[in-house]
């Protein structure tokens, strides 16, 4: 080799690779920095046999926790700890690597807000068989106590079933037995009744609640009772429109996305439906016939340019779906191994 040849070589690569540089917007690894994502999003989701799996671009996956043949309910993040609701409630601190029971005495329902993290209240609730039927965690999941800060005269017979928050640092949970609306007006404050005037959900059906930062929901499960919101706190309930939703067939997930200006509600077996002019419209386009949405979640990716990007992801019994336009329009993301029945997201 020519004596002086490696290191001039070196050095034009060197200053190539500079003026490359200076003119391209680009990271080390060639990626246009428009394009590099600062602050990732991270998707959890399980399938019917208790497989825990992780995504952060929906379309690479690698497995969390192996399936056990007990099938999940809901899975929760609280600062750096996953929580996840099988038969009881479990906790890993080593991101999934290995899970410690926390909580028992659960009381089911079959939607995913009996469980609630309330970052206003620093707080997460779960709906319980003890006391007044609400539990608290007060340091991310790890340990758990009644809340029995109720009000004077309350009904003699409810049970909590469901939790939602607003922006305004206001929790409100439901009782479906007899459709009363609480509130707690911040962390240390009681649950108080809302009075609820005018038209409101009839009783006879099961309600469970959801929200986004100003609107309240009330979705019954058994499809039967309507979806109905309030914009006042509970005191008053305008019911939308039926539009295209079906009737008479469960409706598995209600969920608030794109800042709080769409809500979709997943049915059983017929797939996804919107709101559009203040009724239902079906929202399946790119799903499988027979469809049904068991866990709807919103997620973002942050990029360099500050440049925000919004994913809606679907755990369905045909796979995990993504929309890129508010949940019009969707796109299968599991395919060979990783298809299957994701019955939660988060």
């Amino acid at each position: 080799m020519q004596k002086g040849f490696l290191p001039t070589l070196l050095l034009l690569s060197a200053v190539s690779l500079t003026v490359l540089q200076g003119c391209k917007k680009e990271s080390a690894l060639g990626i246009d920095n428009n394009k590099v994502v600062k602050t990732p999003f991270s998707l959890y989701a399980a399938n019917a046999e208790g497989w825990l799996i992780k995504t952060t671009d929906g379309e690479r996956y690698q497995s969390v926790f192996p399936p056990d043949g007990f099938p999940m309910h809901s899975i929760m993040t609280s600062g750096t700890n996953l929580l996840i609701l099988k038969e009881n409630l479990h906790l890993s601190e080593n991101e999934g690597k290995n899970f410690n029971p926390v909580f028992s005495l659960v009381r089911r329902f079959p939607w995913r807000s009996m469980m609630y993290d309330y970052p206003a209240h620093n707080s997460i609730y779960i709906t319980t068989t003890q006391h007044n039927g609400v539990a608290v965690s007060k340091d991310k999941g790890k340990t758990w106590q009644v809340d029995s800060a109720f009000a004077d005269g309350i009904p003699p017979v409810y049970e909590i079933s469901s939790f939602a928050g607003l922006g305004n640092g206001k929790l409100f949970s439901f009782s479906n037995i007899n459709n009363v609306l609480y509130r707690k007006d911040n962390e240390g404050a009681s649950w108080t009744p809302v009075t609820m005037q005018g038209m409101f959900p009839v009783d006879g059906t099961e309600f469970y609640l959801t929200s986004n930062n100003t609107f309240l929901y009330l979705t019954d499960y058994n499809g039967l009772g309507g979806v109905w919101y309030s914009e006042d706190e509970g005191a008053h309930w305008t019911r939308f429109g039926q539009g295209s939703l079906p009737t008479r067939h469960k409706w598995l997930s209600a969920t608030s996305v794109n800042q709080g200006q769409t809500f979709l509600v997943g049915t059983d077996s017929f797939g996804l439906y919107r709101v559009e002019g203040n009724s239902f419209t079906a929202a399946s386009g790119g799903l499988e016939m027979n469809t049904s949405v068991y866990s709807v979640t919103e997620k973002r990716n942050v990029y360099k340019n500050d440049a925000v990007k919004t994913y809606v992801f679907m755990g369905t019994n045909k796979g995990i779906y993504r929309s890129e336009d508010g949940g019009a329009t969707w796109d299968k993301m599991t395919f060979g191994e990783w298809n299957g029945k994701y019955v939660a997201t988060y």
